[in-house]
């Protein structure tokens, strides 16, 4: 008979207590189990550094990318490790080989970070840059797609798009847009920052060209850490953004070695697989899903506003819809507000020129959270 654990709490995590802490989503927050793995790899590390970067981390780095590939369901030769997702894409998107008269098709959906290394990448080098845009509500997986994809020309040498976007939580159909791209001889990027943990993974099945996703997110392992992945034919090219020792040696030793960075918080990963495989991670996203929708509809019933149809296309970050249109520094203002007043921590989005609250749920969450927003608001 299988031994059922139960789910984690707050009291496994070190967020303050007087907070309603809504914003997983925007930098994760690591368990006390795995916070403790991290100190205990540090000691090692500072007892020895020497011996620790150059004798024990190759093995180690070896450890960490067959969990992270198993829990991807990717083939570890093309995974590679950075600091965070947007080292990865940038690494991506300098390397793709741009040209004059090029194009590089992002969504309107798309993180600010990856939209402005697209067009200082396309600026360089005299490529356009394409906005497909993806309404909210969008209406199913297969319109999201078909609104990527018709955006698709000639021109066309990069498709960027998110795997769970973060100014809207929508989680794009990745595997679909992917095998549209791939129909044209288009190569795609996938920023999966989001996705690691959050969904269910299988980059096997999705079969982009790259991909890329923070482990400090949603996998809630120490920050900064995160995981590129390369599809074999880009594997002899791609190379990180600084060259160091194992440079001429091959994909993976170019990446395992960018010069002297603390590595505990990828090595703790493994810890934080474990923490949340206890559990069941099956049980872990289904808890982190219902909560986020349950929260999300509390507070649009209580504010007289709507949280968007998810279309099959939501998971742990939801959205409210603002009562009224808000300024930039309204919204910076409206974030103020909720923390110094209320003690609630949220980030409020734009999409589609409105403005919307950006719920997360996470297992350290409970329904009094958003109840708290909806009495912070009303």
């Amino acid at each position: 008979m299988a031994i059922v654990h139960a789910l984690p709490d707050a009291s496994a995590w070190t967020l303050d207590p007087d907070l309603a802490y809504l914003n997983h989503g925007g930098f994760g927050a690591t368990p006390i189990p795995v916070l403790e793995r991290q100190r205990e790899l540090r000691a090692a590390l500072e007892a020895n550094p020497t011996g620790f970067l150059t004798r024990q981390l190759p093995g180690l780095l070896g450890l960490v990318r067959d969990r992270v590939a198993e829990f991807l369901r990717a083939d570890p030769a093309g995974l590679a490790f950075t600091d965070n997702a947007t080292t990865g894409t940038q690494t991506v998107i300098a390397q793709i080989g741009l040209a004059a008269g090029d194009e590089v098709l992002i969504t309107d959906h798309s993180y600010p970070a990856v939209v402005e290394q697209v067009r200082r990448a396309a600026a360089a080098t005299g490529a356009g840059v394409r906005v497909a845009s993806v309404p909210i509500p969008a209406g199913g997986p297969a319109a999201v797609a078909d609104a990527v994809l018709s955006e698709l020309t000639e021109r066309t040498r990069l498709v960027v798009v998110d795997h769970v976007a973060s100014c809207s939580g929508m989680v794009f159909p990745v595997g679909q847009i992917a095998a549209g791209a791939r129909a044209r001889g288009v190569p795609i990027l996938v920023d999966g920052a989001h996705a690691t943990g959050m969904l269910d993974v299988d980059l096997g099945a999705i079969g982009a060209d790259f991909w890329v996703g923070n482990l400090h997110k949603w996998v809630c392992a120490p920050k900064a850490s995160a995981v590129l992945y390369a599809a074999p034919p880009w594997r002899d090219s791609l190379r990180p953004l600084v060259a160091s020792h194992g440079t001429p040696a091959g994909f993976r030793p170019a990446f395992d070695w960018t010069g002297t960075r603390d590595p505990t918080a990828l090595l703790a990963v493994p810890a934080a697989l474990d923490f949340f495989g206890q559990a069941g991670w099956e049980a872990v996203r289904a808890h982190n899903n219902d909560l986020a929708r349950a929260g999300a509809e509390l507070v649009a019933a209580r504010v007289g506003t709507t949280t968007p149809e998810a279309d099959g296309l939501a998971a742990a970050m939801r959205l409210v819809r603002l009562p009224e249109p808000l300024t930039e520094p309204a919204a910076r203002a409206l974030e103020t507000r909720l923390l110094e007043r209320h003690g609630v921590v949220l980030p409020v989005t734009n999409h589609g020129g409105w403005q919307w609250l950006r719920l997360s749920a996470q297992l350290y969450n409970t329904l009094d959270d958003y109840r708290r927003l909806a009495d912070a608001l009303g």
